[in-house]
């Protein structure tokens, strides 16, 4: 079961308007996605992340790494920094073959800025679908990430979707991963952000025709909506 929330970020000359889905697996309550939304001095942040492993098992160092993302993602301006830092504050609690991906947003008037350590890439919905390749491969937290800064136009009209691999990474009974295709952008484009997350998740539902859930998934759909009146 997929729990959903709303949130409504403000920044300069415009608020980040967001849609969330948290869907872990196999109908557990917890898993090992983790995800936030939060305020900085210098505009909205966002975090997504996935550790080793899916559902209750993983949901404690899924716990320990939000946590640990929480405390210094506020104070912490430089999202290549925060992505080394975390790595360093997690290091303690991660076994020999764990490791967490991880991805950063920054958002700013026109912009937003990426740091990718081994996450699958955002989704530009415009008028197609663009994943947002980082400019280098970094490994995931726990294995030695390199990141580095990616700066991307982001404008009123687009969206951008955050998601974990269980999207990209669910099959269909013939084994077929689910495509991000011209059906998916449509969904993408619908009139809201909920309703564009539901009729995604129709898709993929269709796609693996209503198989429980293998692996944790987690969606968030921003916009920015520019402030009107004075």
């Amino acid at each position: 079961m997929c729990a959903d929330r709303g949130r409504l970020l403000p920044m300069a000359e415009a608020s980040l308007v967001l849609s969330v889905r948290a869907c872990p697996a196999a109908g557990a309550r917890l898993g090992g996605d983790l995800c936030e939304a939060l305020r900085t001095a210098a505009g909205p942040r966002l975090i997504i992340g996935d550790v080793r492993g899916h559902g209750t098992a993983a949901a404690p160092l899924a716990a320990e790494v939000l946590g640990a993302a929480r405390s210094l993602a506020v104070t912490e301006a430089d999202p290549v920094r925060l992505a080394r830092a975390l790595d360093d504050r997690i290091a303690p609690v991660l076994g020999a073959e764990d490791f967490v991906t991880l991805l950063v947003a920054d958002f700013r008037p026109h912009e937003v800025r990426l740091v990718n350590c081994g996450h699958p890439p955002p989704l530009r919905i415009a008028r197609r679908l663009e994943q947002l390749l980082p400019p280098q491969i970094s490994p995931p937290l726990g294995l030695g990430p390199d990141p580095c800064l990616q700066r991307v136009c982001f404008l009123p009209d687009q969206r951008l979707l955050l998601h974990t691999d269980g999207l990209t990474e669910a099959r269909d009974p013939d084994g077929v991963f689910f495509p991000l295709d011209a059906r998916a952008r449509t969904a993408l484009r619908a009139p809201t952000l909920d309703q564009a997350l539901d009729d995604l998740l129709a898709l993929l539902h269709a796609h693996t025709e209503n198989a429980s859930v293998a692996d944790d998934l987690t969606l968030v759909l921003a916009q920015p909506t520019p402030v009107t009146g004075a």
